[in-house]
């Protein structure tokens, strides 16, 4: 007896609908996600070369900005050192020799006197230039440098004959130079520190006393006009005590014969700080131990810290890892930018 051939069997493939799971209430919601156009392709990766160009850019503006202010604070600790009253001691005359004044004489035959205002930070050589201007970046010994030199007016007389005397200094932070200067508009400072000595080149030394101190302006020409235009020195006098902040009266005996300091006040548009001392042949003992006054302001007190501790390479050296650490960041984020990148180009 014959078997009948059975059917073949039939094979369930993809294409059978009636095979196929029906969509979840998600899947059917979920966006079908469009493809990119080859134009918008090369808009992306246009806009993230522009993106790593920007990084890169940053990071540049940065580091100089960095090593900008590393520089600055550097040369700011070189005018600061170079200014230091204590960088010419070693010249100083004193009672006995001039030895020492004479050698720096022959260093720079500029140098006409020698200034010290007790009890303060101002004990520099004063030198009288061919103009005004030569040693306002010019140091004593001839070198460059923004914090400049104590000068007399070039139209003054070199040996201080003058009825009226004029000093420049720069106004500097940490007490240098004519930075002293604002002291005396405390009163009680003023009072107290009363004398100077100014030592002259082949001359005796004339006794300095403090008789005013005021502020005004570079423009003011009753105090600085040229020193030999003076024709009558009461009427100078008498607008000096009139303008002052603190005064002493002059003895009326005393023909006035001035000395007059003058540096920058930064609190006015070209204001000025004015000392005027008295010149007389009567010299003063100085009274204060070696000079110096706890006064200044913030800044001074933070850059004598960092000085007095020789903590300067350690700033640097922070500055120095500050720049290390936006380098490696800047690395790491390109970086990690390119690995999520090239994920994206394997999925696809």
């Amino acid at each position: 007896m014959k078997k009948s051939a059975l059917p073949p069997l039939h094979t369930a493939t993809a294409d059978d609908c009636s095979l196929k799971m029906p969509l979840t209430d998600s899947q059917a919601a979920a966006p079908v996600k469009p493809r990119l156009t080859e134009k918008q392709k090369r808009q992306i990766r246009l806009i993230r070369k522009a993106s790593g160009v920007l990084d890169y850019f940053i990071l540049l503006i940065s580091l100089a900005a960095l090593f900008i202010g590393m520089y600055a604070f550097w040369d700011t600790n070189q005018v600061m050192s170079i200014a230091d009253s204590e960088e010419y001691a070693m010249y100083k005359p004193d009672s006995t020799s001039k030895l020492s004044f004479n050698e720096l004489q022959q260093l720079n035959p500029d140098v006409c006197a020698w200034l010290e205002v007790y009890g303060t930070e101002i004990d520099y050589p004063v030198v009288q230039g061919k103009d005004n201007s030569e040693y306002l970046n010019k140091t004593v010994l001839g070198t460059f440098s923004t914090a400049g030199s104590i000068f007399l007016d070039n139209r003054n007389t070199r040996d201080f004959s003058d009825a009226k005397n004029i000093l420049y200094g720069h106004y500097m932070a940490e007490r240098k130079m004519f930075g002293d200067l604002e002291l005396f508009q405390d009163e009680k400072f003023f009072q107290t520190h009363k004398y100077g000595l100014l030592q002259r080149e082949k001359l005796p030394s004339l006794g300095i006393e403090f008789i005013a101190f005021f502020r005004t302006v570079g423009t003011d020409q009753m105090v600085l006009s040229p020193a030999k235009a003076l024709t009558n020195p009461q009427e100078l006098l008498d607008y000096i005590y009139a303008k002052a902040t603190y005064k002493r009266e002059l003895d009326s005996r005393q023909k006035p014969h001035l000395l007059i300091m003058d540096t920058c006040d930064f609190s006015i548009t070209n204001g000025r700080h004015i000392l005027v001392g008295q010149l007389t042949d009567q010299t003063q003992v100085n009274t204060f131990n070696t000079g110096k006054v706890k006064k200044g302001n913030n800044f001074s007190r933070y850059l004598s810290k960092v000085k007095s501790k020789d903590l300067l390479p350690a700033v640097l050296g922070i500055w120095l890892l500050l720049g290390a650490a936006l380098i490696i960041s800047a690395i790491c984020r390109r970086e990690q930018q390119r690995r999520k990148e090239k994920k994206l180009n394997e999925a696809r």
